[in-house]
Formats: C-alpha cells, structure tokens, sequence
C-alpha cells in the first residue's frame, strides 16, 4: 500500500469515529482537509449524509434535519472551486 491510500483511510476512519459519536465540527475539519488532498473525496457528503440520518431527520426540525447534508454538499463544491482556481 502507498502512503496516499493508508492516509485517505486514517482521515476515513476517524471521519466514521467522530460522526458515530455525534461530533460533527471535528469531522468536518478532517473530511475538509481530506477533500483538499484527495481527488473525488465524496466522504465528505457521504459523513453529512451518515450524521444526518443519525442525528438530524427529527420529525419537527424541519431545514435543520438536513444541515449536514447541507453543508457537505456546499463545502465539497466549494473546495472542488478553490482547487481549481488555485492550482
């Protein structure tokens, strides 16, 4: 295995450990720097989605239910951006 891979999977398993315990803003940093380093890193919408159904889809919480997916979503277009115009 070549490094790219063991730390795609470290940053993946502690994106599981972190969004399992409910502890979204420091997931979010991880799967931010994980979308910064790797080509098509969709566990970050896949770690919104996951915190989402966990946490979020509470009947009478209505938009809020579905920040995680939310806010994925957006960061992920907008890192996919940055890297663009930046690199």
């Amino acid at each position: 295995m070549n490094k790219n891979l063991l730390t795609r999977i470290f940053i993946d398993l502690l994106i599981i450990i972190t969004v399992l315990n409910g502890w979204w803003f420091f997931a979010l940093p991880l799967a931010l720097i994980g979308a910064w380093l790797f080509p098509y890193f969709v566990e970050l919408i896949v770690a919104g989605i996951g915190y989402d159904s966990l946490f979020g889809f509470v009947p009478g919480m209505g938009a809020w239910g579905y920040a995680g997916t939310i806010v994925s979503i957006v960061l992920f277009a907008g890192i996919v951006g940055a890297k663009r115009w930046v690199r």
